[in-house]
């Protein structure tokens, strides 16, 4: 990891900064000298990171307060970035809301799609050329070990997961003959502070919670050696067993289940008594 900055050179970006992966990512590209663009909602986290990492590092960091699931979204990073070089992109930011699809808020359903889906292909696109003139330059989609299969009351996310995990492993291949770096990092559960924003009875779930940390450090060495990364054993094989198409109706019977354990779903109806389609 200390050959970061020599690869990808002196700015990255990373969206989605403000906690959890994108702030350990944050703090592992800061210890490799690397000054830092924070893309987030959440100004005053933006900022208590920035302070700790100029002060601990004496790294340069732009903190850049935007919505990242709503249209325009590029262009505050846009204008804090267009000075710079930046060569290392990191698109962390995104959001799933557990629960059936039939009752959600399709508002926030479509954002959603927007925040993990339309902002990091925007930024990428953006960010691309100029890596392909220098031949070099590196980009990490945060996918989720859920982006391998269809999870039933996780549906839209999971299907923007699954995006996220051919769009970067498509352009892993357009570009490594090329000098850029492309990594979707699928991590499974981990420990962060997204883990309490919902509902969700975690100690009925059958997983072991990995550090952001450790799921960090999975991605920034894989960088460069490989098209997409599943941090932990476990996690690497319920990949390849969800990723079988035999086994696809059994995982999602599976996850079915699990869902109606952890989820408070007893207010909706079960599914063989859903309303017929019209």
């Amino acid at each position: 990891m200390n050959d970061l900055r020599s690869r990808f050179g002196e700015w990255a970006i990373v969206t989605g900064a403000s906690s959890g992966i994108g702030a350990t990512f944050a703090r592992k590209l800061a210890g490799a000298r690397i000054n830092l663009i924070l893309a987030a909602r959440r100004i005053e986290l933006l900022h208590q990171l920035q302070q700790a990492l100029t002060t601990e590092h004496g790294i340069q960091v732009k903190s850049v307060q935007v919505d990242l699931a709503r249209d325009g979204c590029l262009e505050p990073i846009r204008e804090a970035c267009d000075a710079l070089d930046v060569g290392l992109v990191i698109n962390n930011a995104g959001t799933g809301v557990p629960g059936p699809f039939s009752a959600s808020d399709i508002e926030l359903e479509k954002r959603m799609v927007r925040l993990n889906c339309v902002t990091p292909i925007e930024i990428t696109r953006h960010f691309l050329p100029r890596m392909l003139e220098c031949k070099r330059g590196g980009i990490i989609f945060v996918s989720s070990l859920m982006g391998f299969q269809g999870v039933p009351f996780m549906a839209n996310y999971s299907a923007t997961k699954g995006y996220l995990l051919n769009f970067g492993e498509s352009l892993y291949h357009e570009c490594k003959d090329s000098g850029v770096d492309v990594l979707v990092l699928a991590p499974g559960a981990t420990e962060t502070p997204g883990k309490y924003l919902h509902e969700v009875d975690y100690s009925k779930l059958p997983v072991s919670w990995m550090s952001a940390d450790d799921v960090v450090d999975a991605a920034l060495d894989s960088l460069g050696s490989k098209a997409f990364v599943i941090p932990g054993l476990a996690n690497h094989l319920t990949a390849c067993l969800s990723g079988g198409l035999w086994s696809r109706g059994l995982v999602q019977g599976f996850m079915t289940k699990i869902a109606r354990i952890v989820l408070p779903l007893s207010d909706a109806p079960p599914l063989e008594q859903a309303p017929p389609a019209s």
